[in-house]
């Protein structure tokens, strides 16, 4: 009898067959325990990886980081904040879905983080003092790459072809590598445990206990895509960390369907100036960066090694260049749109409104000048908006979906900030405002 469409679609197959191949590799082929573990090290390899990648590809926002920036709490996330509140995405050509630009510092952690979390891997696969022959190498090369072909099979399917990419965010995908590490990481210290057995002799033959191992990892695997099938589930991995199930489901912000009246956006050359003092201040005067790279320097001055304190500068060059940009993403691409009764931030580069305003939310407006727009003859102007939205309450565990706020405040006032435009008057007049109103 076939296969239902479901256990296909679902990944069931693809998931069996490859924790079928360290069984069928001990038993039929007679590999060493050895070759299962680097196997088991090779699958966490290939999870690390689609990971990365799928991160840019996930539709859903991160709950944590939305809210507390749209509700002004900004400087927790400062250097890479402005990316993540970014609506909107960009298009590839071919069967690829869109990739979202507010997913990027994420990926980019991933790949940092993913080298870290195989050498962990490495490090558990090394106390089991494997001894790595010729047919060693070989057989964990054959079996390794079945298994990276598995998991990629199951990737391509789930999340490309049946659209899991809509149903996940970025941080709820980094949940599968470090719970895999977990899982991992419980079964080799079991390997060892039965291996070193009382006394120095084993409790069970070591091909049994990898068999063993295979077969409790098979039945981990299948559970968690059953978990990850049925939203009401919850591992308890899903309740300290979070699930796709507690993320926000993206919205568009409102927008009239007819032209705005006028667009104002800030000075280029001031949101260029903006942006590098963003930077400079982000490295020098901001707490652990500024701290880090103190260190560093004295590190090296002391003992005298030019090297260190070239990394310090090289860090400080990075961190102040990232600053720098994500400061000019979030006020250099935005173009601000005027109806008759709102303000609507549209990002040029995403083609994608950001947020808006109504006017009879506004409670006041002041006109401010800073060092830029005293100098370029620009002016900044700061709304505030009757209730903003609040940032979310820590909480050391995540609630039922059901009791977490995952719908999008799309449609919610916030206050905006116009920074350097060139005539603010012309702006509160498109509002039908005043300053200080």
């Amino acid at each position: 009898m076939p296969l239902p469409v479901s256990v296909l679609r679902g990944g069931v197959v693809a998931v069996v067959a490859t924790n079928l191949v360290p069984v069928v590799g001990v038993v039929a082929a007679g590999w060493q325990p050895a070759v299962v573990l680097l196997v088991y090290l090779a699958e966490l390899a290939a999870i690390c990886l689609w990971a990365a990648v799928q991160t840019l590809f996930a539709r859903k926002r991160p709950n944590n980081y939305l809210r507390r920036a749209v509700a002004g709490d900004r400087r927790r996330f400062e250097l890479v904040g402005p990316l993540q509140t970014k609506r909107g995405a960009s298009a590839l050509p071919g069967p690829l879905p869109p990739v979202y630009l507010r997913n990027v510092p994420t990926f980019l952690a991933a790949v940092v983080i993913a080298p870290l979390v195989v050498g962990i891997g490495f490090v558990l696969v090394a106390l089991t003092r494997p001894t790595i022959t010729r047919s060693v190498a070989s057989s964990f090369l054959l079996g390794g790459g079945a298994v990276f072909v598995g998991r990629s099979i199951t990737v391509l399917g789930r999340f490309f072809r049946d659209g899991g990419y809509r149903d996940h965010s970025a941080r709820s995908i980094l949940l599968t590598p470090f719970r895999y590490l977990l899982v991992l990481g419980v079964l080799f210290v079991v390997f060892l445990g039965l291996e070193s057995g009382i006394g120095g002799g084993p409790l069970v033959d070591p091909r049994t206990a990898v068999v063993g191992i295979a077969v409790a990892k098979l039945g981990y695997d299948v559970r968690a895509l059953r978990i990850d099938r049925d939203p009401e589930r919850r591992s308890w991995t899903a309740k300290l960390y979070g699930s796709r199930a507690t993320e926000i489901e993206p919205e568009p912000v409102p927008t009239p369907t007819t032209s705005p009246s006028a667009r104002f956006s800030a000075d280029r050359s001031a949101a260029v100036a903006d942006a590098l003092r963003a930077g400079l201040r982000y490295v020098c005067w901001n707490g652990a960066p500024t701290a880090m790279v103190a260190l560093l320097v004295g590190i090296g001055l002391i003992a005298g090694n030019r090297g260190i304190v070239l990394a310090a500068v090289g860090l400080a060059v990075l961190l102040g260049g990232v600053r720098s940009v994500t400061r000019y993403l979030r006020y250099g691409t935005v173009e601000y749109h005027c109806y008759t009764d709102r303000l609507v931030a549209f990002d040029r580069l995403l083609g994608e409104p950001q947020a808006k305003m109504a006017t009879d939310a506004v409670t006041d407006v002041t006109v401010g000048h800073d060092r830029i727009d005293t100098r370029l003859g620009t002016e900044t102007l700061d709304f505030e908006v009757i209730d903003p939205p609040e940032p979310p309450e820590t909480k050391l565990f995540v609630p039922d979906p059901e009791e977490v706020e995952t719908g999008d405040i799309a449609d919610r006032d916030v206050p905006l900030t116009l920074r350097h435009v060139r005539d603010a008057e012309a702006v509160l007049d498109c509002l039908g405002l005043s300053e200080g109103t």
